[in-house]
């Protein structure tokens, strides 16, 4: 039994809950820490290094995982403030760990000295040129990109998975070459390995090489005598290796993590990780915390009703701390607008009451779907920060279809017409720069375009174009011009992207927020030509210019992070879950993780919208919402929006709400 000074006893006691205090005090032993959303995961690893340190143990033989040096850093140095000697904990990335060991025993490898390092660009740079020394390159059939085939690669070690997998799961369309870039990949470890390189992915499976030695796991077992791991659901299958060898022998591992927040599937986590901890380690003590500092209760209701529904889930009820706070609402639009138009006045009504725009976020599950929000928020003047990715109109494929509607709407738009030429097959950058010339100079793009329509190498593409362009001019409905360049796109879309599948969705956004628009002139000047937020703020005079933005991130981005209030907009089915993600349990279980997750973020106010997607569409709510159970703990708001057209029998409010949920509510 340790001892520990009554003084930091007596600190830890006052500062946890009867379960965080029993995770920080068993220290021997393995420990499994299942800790939910709000309820103090990081205090406990900053108290139980104080605790270990303070009652004896030396802080070299303390080793501190996490998934961002960060984390680590500001874990013991919060540890550090009680005791100076936390501050000799090792502590770090798995693969900054990775690196400081094979560095150091990179010889029992087999590698010679100096090592060199590879970048991503440095290992596609490889890749290309390992497939072209193959043959794999000859004419014929085209090979994946060099991102993608180092993605693919990446994956396959990080998941434990054959290249064939992955594809069947994710590129379906690349199957074909299943074989190739198996023998791709076994050639490029090989060459790495004889020209004395690691890439970023080496770092891992070398430290598993490693800890298989006996002599080096027994080595680390005796340097590291105490193993704590945090964010334990989003370790892949490598990392819980290592993590049991490293604590084989003295089995003094704590790993702490949430199962209902899993949500990194596609970069190799394993939630499954969390349950088969206790498969390795039989006598593990399973410590739950539920008492949640961040979020109400209501919130807290909703959360543990969306995942009450989950197939396998460490069972545990968040419980606040805080008392007191309204229902989370959900309400329904009908149409992306009419959500979008709604979210922004309700965040310029709370910002013109005083509350701080950064105390605010807007989450959705993807980049496209925020796209009308951002419109919206422009209009009002309201300064936002997007994380996640690009926006939706810096994405090349939007940039892409924008810029076939801009030569029409401006015949004379040089720059839209490089970029609309540079995609037809057999154009390059000598033809499309003479094509624009002779266009711009005779203000006579059919008759530019008939010209070239019979020259051999460039007559099929020049020809399609030419028809698309004429279609997509003669409709005066936008969204009918815009599905024209959409549909003669999609061969150029699944040309020059592996990843085309999941670009569709974007395309079929751009054309859900065209409906809204009465002229082309418009649509482009609120997708092209809208004011950037910094300048919106620039421009104001009743607001200070050290104004800290609204927040508008994917779900992903916002894993660990919390406002004072929070929008989830897009709920919908088909937008979360993706429709393309239904086809397997496993992908839909993630996505009711999403949501969870999404939830969790609020602190004081939760909103949840969707638009059923007018009068072209007809979108349901997400399936995570339409039980009865979950249904209990939301606030039922009708419709905001109004259609533009349309007989007067078509339900609204209400009406419109609960006739959408009837049905998806009882399995209908």
């Amino acid at each position: 039994m340790l001892k520990f000074p009554v003084s930091i006893d007596g600190l830890l006691v006052a500062q946890l809950n009867p379960s965080q205090y029993e995770a920080v005090t068993s220290v021997e032993g393995p420990l499994l820490v299942v800790a939910g959303a709000g309820t103090g995961k990081t205090r406990v690893i900053e108290y139980r290094v104080l605790h270990m340190v303070s009652s004896g143990i030396r802080p070299e033989s303390i080793l501190l995982l996490t998934f961002t040096r960060r984390a680590a850093r500001e874990m013991l140095a919060r540890a550090s403030r009680h005791n100076r000697l936390c501050e000799h904990v090792s502590g770090g990335t798995f693969h900054s760990f990775g690196y400081s060991i094979v560095s150091k025993y990179a010889d029992i490898l087999g590698f010679k000295r100096p090592l060199s390092f590879l970048d991503e660009s440095d290992s596609e740079e490889l890749l290309s040129r390992l497939a072209s020394k193959m043959g794999l390159m000859e004419k014929g059939r085209r090979l994946p990109s060099k991102s993608t085939l180092r993605e693919l690669i990446s994956a396959s070690f990080n998941r434990g998975e054959t290249i064939e997998r992955i594809l069947l799961k994710e590129y379906p369309h690349l199957l074909s070459w299943a074989d190739e870039i198996e023998r791709l990949k076994e050639s490029y470890v090989r060459y790495k390995i004889e020209h004395n390189l690691l890439d970023y992915d080496d770092l891992l499976l070398y430290l598993h090489v490693l800890l298989e030695s006996e002599g080096v796991r027994e080595g680390l077992s005796k340097r590291y005598r105490y193993v704590m791991v945090d964010e334990y659901q989003d370790t892949n299958h490598i990392q819980a290796k290592i993590v049991y060898l490293l604590g084989e022998k003295h089995r003094n591992v704590m790993v702490v993590g949430d199962d209902a927040q899993s949500i990194y599937a596609f970069r190799g986590a394993r939630f499954e990780n969390m349950f088969e901890f206790l498969q390795v380690f039989r006598d593990a003590k399973v410590v739950r915390l539920e008492d949640n500092y961040r979020s109400t209760q209501p919130i807290l209701d909703l959360a543990n009703s969306i995942i009450e529904g989950a197939k396998k889930k460490y069972t545990k009820v968040l419980r606040a701390i805080n008392g007191g706070g309204r229902k989370p609402c959900l309400l329904v639009f009908q149409d992306p607008e009419s959500e979008a138009e709604w979210i922004a006045s309700k965040i310029k009504e709370l910002w013109d009451e005083g509350v701080e725009l950064s105390k605010t976020a807007v989450l959705f599950r993807s980049m496209y779907l925020v796209r009308p929000l951002e419109v919206s928020l422009s209009k009002r003047g309201i300064p936002y920060q997007t994380y996640g990715g690009l926006r939706f109109t810096e994405t090349a494929h939007i940039k892409d279809v924008l810029a076939h509607i801009r030569v029409i709407v401006n015949g004379a738009d040089e720059l839209a017409w490089h970029r609309v030429l540079r995609l037809v097959e057999g154009v390059g950058l000598q033809t499309a720069g003479l094509l624009v010339e002779a266009i711009l100079e005779r203000v006579d793009w059919r008759g530019v375009l008939s010209d070239y329509a019979g020259r051999p190498r460039v007559k099929a593409g020049i020809e399609r174009l030419k028809q698309a362009l004429e279609a997509a001019s003669r409709v005066k409905d936008v969204y009918e011009a815009v599905s024209i360049i959409v549909d003669y796109y999609l061969p150029i879309l699944e040309r020059k992207y592996e990843d085309y599948p999941k670009r569709l969705y974007d395309l079929e956004s751009l054309k859900h927020i065209s409906m809204a628009y009465g002229s082309a002139e418009s649509f482009l000047l609120d997708l092209v030509a809208m004011e950037a937020p910094q300048m919106v703020v620039e421009d104001r005079q009743d607001i200070r210019l050290d104004t800290r933005p609204l927040v508008l991130s994917t779900i992903h981005s916002a894993k660990g992070l919390e406002w004072d209030t929070v929008f989830v907009l897009g709920l919908a089915d088909g937008h979360l879950p993706l429709s393309y993600t239904t086809s397997s349990e496993e992908d839909v279980e993630e996505e009711r993780r999403l949501l969870y997750v999404a939830v969790t973020r609020a602190k004081k106010e939760l909103y949840l919208t969707m638009s059923h997607g007018g009068m072209r569409t007809l979108q349901r709510p997400s399936r995570f919402l339409c039980t009865p159970e979950v249904q209990r703990y939301l606030e039922l708001e009708g419709a905001r929006g109004t259609l533009p057209i349309g007989p007067k029998d078509v339900p609204k409010g209400e009406e419109l709400a609960r006739r959408i949920l009837h049905g998806i509510g009882r399995g209908d």
